[in-house]
């Protein structure tokens, strides 16, 4: 009897191991991230042609009226241009120039870059706490006249807890059933 006994509550003890339910929760972590790179600068030179042939008189002249004023007029007029040098998912990049008399007087950029964001998921697997519990344990006694050594086994439901006993010396058969207590005020 002492072996079935034991044999039960080894049985019960895998089970329980065996067959906790798991849950898999998943947790949205989401990432703002900036990239950061370097600032080369990088020189220009400008390219200025040399005529490698000046013609001297070959060509007609011809006389028209010439408005002067008009010709000086746009020479000191200013014009604005915008230029949009990139414009993706990274950045826009606009570029404001104001021109008069041949020469860039005023450079403004406007840029606005689009911060990344990263969308991370991962699935993290819980175990849930199962409302049902079977506890092993052993206990040891004395009276006046004997000893006395218990295995026991105990299942925990929500409201109740029962125990399963047996004395392997004194060869006695124990059941109990416990409740849960609480004191609220």
């Amino acid at each position: 009897m002492p072996y079935f006994i034991i044999a039960i509550l080894l049985i019960a003890l895998f089970l329980q191991y065996k067959y906790t339910p798991v849950q898999k929760t998943i947790i949205d972590i989401q990432t703002t991230s900036d990239t950061i790179h370097d600032t080369i600068f990088k020189t220009i030179h400008h390219y200025t042609p040399k005529p490698f042939y000046t013609d001297t008189g070959s060509t007609k002249w011809r006389w028209h009226p010439v408005d002067t004023n008009q010709i000086l007029a746009d020479y000191f007029a200013r014009y604005y241009y915008m230029d949009t040098l990139q414009n993706d998912s990274n950045a826009l990049i606009v570029l404001f120039d104001t021109v008069s008399q041949n020469h860039i007087i005023y450079r403004q950029p406007q840029i606005t870059l689009y911060l990344k964001t990263i969308k991370q998921t991962s699935i993290v697997e819980v175990s849930q706490p199962s409302s049902n519990k079977i506890y092993l344990g052993v206990a040891i006694g004395r009276n006046p006249n004997q000893f006395g050594l218990v295995p026991s086994i105990i299942y925990q439901s929500k409201k109740r807890m029962y125990s399963l006993s047996y004395d392997i010396i004194n060869k006695d058969l124990y059941v109990g059933i416990h409740w849960q207590l609480s004191f609220k005020r």
